[in-house]
């Protein structure tokens, strides 16, 4: 059993209604890409977090033919909500369209072979020169649920937690943000994010940041391949 993570995959059906190559090269044929990736690196005993991000579908309906999609790939699949999830649901709504092929990271934690999975979106940093005062509430908002997220993932008495996020846990300066250190209090040991494209903005990003292991998994940023994480206790051994 093997922890992975890969987000970011920004599908819009198959055909692409909305291709990504006008963003490089790179991003052609994608979904291909992602899904071979996938059937080379996962089996059906590993899981997979999903941070945000897959489809660009405005609502569930349109959203399912990516949904099924990625459902019918191998391994147990965690998914949590990017900034351009427009599809999403209530998760009673979205496990029961997707016949219950994910699990929803939402306002709750998830254990994993020994490992607690406790997350929520996230916002801009609240030390951003980007910021409004409109962002100010719903970062106070993300915080508070990635708060009583990680209070759920204590109580579940394994030797690690994680923590996962679309945004970044810092800022443009890759200075921590509010959010990490509300991690560090729950002794987080790792955090997955995406969010961040490109290869200008893949530049010096942190690896660690207050002895938290940070890794970012947008599709582009890892080549379209899952990312390992780490080995899993085998809950049926």
């Amino acid at each position: 059993m093997k922890l992975y993570a890969f987000s970011d995959f920004h599908l819009s059906g198959d055909p692409p209604t909305k291709p990504m190559d006008i963003f490089g090269d790179h991003w052609k044929n994608h979904r291909e890409k992602i899904i071979n990736a996938w059937l080379d690196t996962i089996h059906e005993d590993d899981v997979v977090i999903m941070a945000g991000d897959l489809s660009w579908a405005m609502n569930i309906s349109d959203a399912i033919q990516d949904l099924k999609m990625l459902g019918s790939l191998p391994g147990r699949k965690i998914v949590g909500r990017g900034n351009h999830d427009y599809w999403w649901d209530t998760v009673t709504k979205m496990t029961r369209m997707t016949d219950g092929a994910f699990e929803f990271l939402f306002n709750s934690a998830i254990d994993v072979g020994g490992v607690a999975l406790a997350g929520t979106r996230g916002w801009i940093s609240e030390t951003s020169p980007k910021l409004t005062e409109a962002d100010k509430p719903i970062i106070a908002r993300e915080e508070g649920r990635m708060e009583r997220s990680l209070e759920l993932a204590e109580k579940m008495n394994v030797p690690r937690i994680m923590a996962v996020l679309h945004y970044p846990p810092f800022d443009e300066m890759k200075k921590p943000n509010h959010m990490l250190e509300i991690m560090k209090a729950h002794h987080v040991t790792d955090c997955i994010y995406g969010h961040i494209h490109g290869a200008p903005n893949f530049v010096n990003l942190p690896e660690e940041l207050e002895g938290i292991h940070l890794h970012l998994t947008s599709a582009d940023y890892l080549d379209f391949k899952p990312h390992f994480i780490c080995d899993l206790e085998d809950s049926h051994a």
